[in-house]
């Protein structure tokens, strides 16, 4: 069942729609952009911290790679170093021991030290190595992991990432302590050309770990170190594996940010790589912690939008009362008005377009009171104009009647000829008085026209020559009643009747694309242009005339009635030329059944 909905109540919803949504777009636009606003600025700002981190982080390396320079700063010590064969004044142990109190007097300049190493190239002699703690008598250079890719490098300095001590390693020592490591090749005093052995020095985290927990000391999000393995070099919380396992798959770019889906959390994750080093700074924010701080404003503007909803069903129910409530004593009056009761009145009518509504249709009231009082007096006049039309009936019936008591005289006086004209008469007066239809069929013209020509064929004998020639397609289509044969007695009378000689007449009815043309055409008199033009200028000026009477069938009758009928879209035209003759063209449309002829009829009847 089709649900009603009053005009008031579209009226509320259509403020509602109005108020509410689009506050509600605006609400929730703002609060969608004003997020992405914070997720952008935050992301920028862990960037920059990233970026800033590294670079500190880089600087920090950079200035520990400066310190394993410390063996060239002492030329007696790197003589020690590189020399292949202790001189006989210093043993192997008093080598050592001077080298390793050096080694442990740098370790106390720098408190990030953890164990300073010295490997002597292999093959140059007896084994070299010099450390500060404990090796296994059978340790080798050869066992270090960078030894063999470092030894056939170029390079001067290899950065070693976060690993387990040599010492520990070694003697299976589960520390949890680990260090990364500098090593560096130490050049021969006497040339400066080739190398004596590697330098290196393990560090412990601790600068580290205090350069990262000076950007770690917000709540929100964390930022820590990881190296080309994806293992964490440094964190002050757990990390979670699934931002290590996707870690790889982030722009190969030295820095950006991306949105990463860490577990259930949506995070901004921030990064910045450490300069010549393979050691990544990565920052995570969750973008739940970001937002958070902009619920109290979206709690702000969910209860000022209900406040304002609030406020706008009240204003609305009161705007859509004072609307309607005119229209409803409207709706009344115009109920009395379906009763006959055509004397309504509305005091004090609101001053707006309802207001000149309400007038109107009390105007109109008074106005169809009057009507149905003048049609009420007009029915009784037409009445009485029946009444005399059925009296004059009489006459044409009489006139029918006494052609068909000639006819049957001359039948029996055996006047063929006076016969046929007789009966080809009564068709005609039958045709033109009895039938009632506006439109006719054209094979029913064509036999109105067929009973013209005969007669005339009997007045003239053989002076004239007529000619018909009408599609088969188009005679069971439609068009105004005797509407051609003015055209034929025109011609006739006006054109063929005072020449000299043989005249000839033809009608020709064609169908040509979307209408019917149908030409008169006489080698009569033919008219000069100066009457043709004030013969159509007549036939303008006579078109109401010939509407409203039924005295004229000739020429201005067929005009007049074909600008009724079709309007300005179907003409008749004249072409004409003195001595020569004249040509009538009707252009008609195409009306194939009763149903579409009753259209014309009934739009000629609204006038």
């Amino acid at each position: 069942m089709k649900v009603f909905i009053t005009f008031k109540q579209k009226l509320i919803m259509t403020y509602m729609i109005f108020i509410v949504l689009p506050l509600s777009i605006l609400g929730l636009g703002a609060y969608h952009f004003y997020s992405q606003a914070m997720e952008k600025e935050v992301g920028d700002f862990a960037e920059q911290v990233a970026v800033s981190t590294a670079s500190s982080v880089g600087t920090y390396i950079h200035e520990l790679e400066r310190f394993t320079l410390t063996p060239y700063y002492n030329r007696e010590l790197q003589d020690m170093l590189t020399i292949e064969q202790p001189s006989s004044s210093l043993s192997e142990m008093d080598l050592k021991e001077s080298i390793e109190k050096n080694f442990s007097f740098w370790q106390s300049q720098r408190d990030s030290v953890e164990r300073i190493y010295f490997f002597g190239i292999p093959g140059t002699g007896m084994k070299r190595i010099y450390s500060q703690g404990y090796l296994p008598p059978d340790f080798t250079v050869e066992m270090m992991p960078w030894y063999e890719t470092f030894r056939q490098s170029s390079n001067n300095v290899v950065f070693l990432s976060l690993h387990k001590p040599i010492a520990n390693f070694f003697n299976d020592i589960h520390d949890e302590d680990k260090v990364f490591s500098l090593v560096r090749k130490i050049y021969k005093s006497t040339t400066m050309e080739e190398y004596a052995g590697y330098f290196q020095v393990d560090f412990k985290l601790d600068d580290i770990k205090k350069i990262m927990d000076s950007v770690n000391h917000e709540k929100n999000g964390s930022f820590f170190i990881m190296d080309s393995t994806q293992q964490v070099v440094y964190a002050n919380q757990s990390v979670d594996d699934q931002l290590l396992d996707n870690f790889p798959a982030l722009s190969a770019d030295n820095q950006g940010q991306t949105i990463m889906n860490i577990g259930k959390q949506k995070n901004i994750v921030v990064y910045s790589k450490v300069g010549g080093y393979d050691w990544t700074v990565v920052g995570y924010v969750p973008v739940d912690q970001i937002v958070s701080g902009i619920v109290s404003v979206r709690n702000s503007m969910i209860l000022l939008g209900v406040i304002c909803i609030i406020v706008a069903i009240v204003i609305s129910t009161g705007i859509s009362y004072q609307i309607t409530k005119p229209i409803y004593r409207l709706i009344a009056l115009i109920k009395r008005v379906e009763t006959e009761d055509f004397q309504i009145e509305y005091v004090n009518p609101p001053r707006n377009e309802i207001g000149h509504l309400i007038s109107s249709i009390i105007r109109m009231s008074r106005k169809l009171d009057e009507t149905i009082r003048n049609l009420y007096q007009a029915e009784i006049v037409r009445k009485e104009s029946e009444l005399q039309a059925l009296k004059s009936q009489i006459n044409p019936h009489f006139l029918f009647n006494t052609l068909e008591m000639i006819k049957m005289k001359a039948e029996i006086d055996e006047a063929d000829s006076t016969v046929d004209m007789i009966t080809a008469l009564g068709k005609l007066v039958k045709s033109s008085v009895f039938q009632s239809n506006d439109f006719i069929t054209f094979r029913e013209e064509l036999d109105y026209i067929t009973n013209y020509f005969y007669i005339q064929e009997n007045r003239y004998a053989t002076r004239f020559e007529m000619i018909v020639d009408v599609e088969d397609e188009i005679l069971d289509w439609y068009l105004p009643k005797i509407l051609i044969q003015p055209l034929i007695e025109n011609a006739f009378y006006h054109g063929l009747e005072m020449k000299q000689g043989k005249g000839k007449l033809s009608v020709t009815i064609a169908k040509e694309s979307d209408h019917i043309k149908v030409q008169v055409t006489d080698d009569g008199l033919g008219m000069s242009p100066e009457r043709l033009q004030q013969l159509m200028l007549q036939f303008q000026n006579s078109m109401s005339y010939a509407a409203r009477s039924n005295k004229s069938i000739g020429l201005a009758n067929v005009y007049a009635r074909m600008q009724l009928y079709f309007g300005d879209s179907y003409t008749m035209n004249i072409n004409s030329q003195p001595g020569t003759g004249t040509q009538i063209t009707l252009i008609l449309p195409i009306i194939r059944s009763e149903s579409e002829a009753n259209f014309y009829v009934s739009r000629h009847n609204r006038g």
